[in-house]
């Protein structure tokens, strides 16, 4: 099995094992890794042919995509999505033709899934960012049996998730089509789960709603927007929440996620999306905060089922090189946070809004009790 630090956690190497011996286990900072048990291992060797870290070099920087400014015309989903909408846009087409697309969805506890929905209006569970790392949920097994069954499949998901998926199929199907997004980092489900701990304690009530995204305030200004059970509301910028100061700042990501393999405008899925920030430098004209995705065409099947859409779209063909400034994440991993390990050494025991605040902004003492514990060798 990989180092914990280099594997992303995408399942790929528990679905194809013929015994069945690997499952995807927590660790103590509530990231999902597999664990086997040697017990009923034959030493096939499979996990190891198939995981596509091991397979994969990283990806190197060639010809450019074909690369949009885009969002659908339908203004209420444009609304209701984390930026253009395109991936409803393309998302219809699957399901209005009886395909299924996959995708990451809150589950009635409020960890994120993947799922795979058929109708139409199944869509919104799909839509808009979930900054939490989804569990695949074993879903690999069931989209090669649609595959086989001549299903059309869209499945969307992280760069590595798309990897795995890929590397897991181990051949080409005419009949699926991915979908992956620029990503910043995938945070832990146990900070996301400590996260909603703290606001349900604070507010005395369970949390029923969460958007990521709320546009409210503007698409460049967006916020974290919270509805609990007593009629109570919360919505912070994404600057002021403590969940998102944390995601934003690296402190409570993944550890494959500091030296990511799929940082590139040249990746394995089909379609590539992202927030088309910067646009208000690199074209003043499309920008009107609402929301607007950059849109990367990565491939033949991308550009079909792009150009099937494009009736309900505004498009408009830019250079990915001009939105690098405003949107490194395209081509570039996020440094780790010097605090991280402090972080999730802490997490569960302490405040969780003070473990933020006193990782991102420690106060004196803080940093002196810090610094005493790493000199005793309590952590690194």
């Amino acid at each position: 099995m990989l180092p914990k630090k280099t594997c992303t956690g995408c399942s790929a190497c528990m679905s194809i094992c013929p015994k069945n011996c690997i499952c995807m286990t927590r660790d103590a900072n509530g990231f999902l890794y597999p664990e086997t048990d040697t017990k009923v291992c034959v030493n096939c060797g499979l996990c190891e042919k198939i995981c596509p870290v091991i397979k994969e070099k990283n990806q190197e920087q060639q010809n450019h995509p074909t690369t949009y400014a885009a969002s659908i015309l339908n203004e209420e989903v444009r609304k209701n999505s984390s930026s253009g909408g395109i991936f409803t846009a393309v998302a219809q087409l699957i399901t209005e033709n009886n395909g299924i697309v996959y995708g990451a969805a809150f589950s009635e506890d409020l960890s994120v899934k993947h799922i795979g929905v058929t109708n139409t209006s199944d869509l919104d569970k799909l839509r808009r960012s979930k900054y939490v790392q989804s569990d695949l949920n074993g879903c690999f097994k069931a989209i090669k049996e649609q595959l086989e069954n001549n299903t059309t499949v869209l499945f969307s998901g992280t760069p590595c998730q798309v990897g795995g998926l890929l590397s897991y199929l181990q051949k080409p199907y005419e009949n699926l089509i991915t979908l992956d997004f620029v990503c910043h980092g995938v945070p832990s489900p146990k900070v996301w789960e400590e996260y909603l701990a703290y606001q349900e304690k604070t507010y005395n009530s369970k949390i029923t709603v969460v958007n990521f995204r709320d546009k409210s305030k503007g698409w460049k200004t967006f916020s974290v927007s919270l509805v609990f059970e007593n009629g109570k509301n919360y919505i912070k910028g994404f600057g002021e929440d403590t969940y998102m100061k944390a995601f934003l700042s690296n402190i409570s990501l993944r550890s494959s996620c500091y030296g990511c393999k799929y940082k590139s405008t040249n990746r394995k899925s089909d379609l590539t999306l992202a927030d088309y920030w910067g646009i208000d430098k690199v074209n003043p004209s499309l920008d009107d905060n609402k929301g607007l995705s950059m849109v990367l065409v990565q491939s033949k099947k991308g550009a079909e089922l792009l150009n099937k859409a494009k009736n309900n779209l505004r498009m408009t063909e830019t250079d990915v090189t001009e939105v690098f400034p405003y949107n490194p994440c395209i081509i570039k991993s996020v440094y780790e946070h010097n605090f991280r390990q402090y972080f999730f050494n802490r997490l569960g025991k302490t405040d969780f809004q003070k473990l933020v605040n006193n990782c991102l902004s420690p106060s004196y003492l803080t940093r002196l009790r810090r610094k005493l514990i790493q000199l005793k060798g309590g952590e690194n």
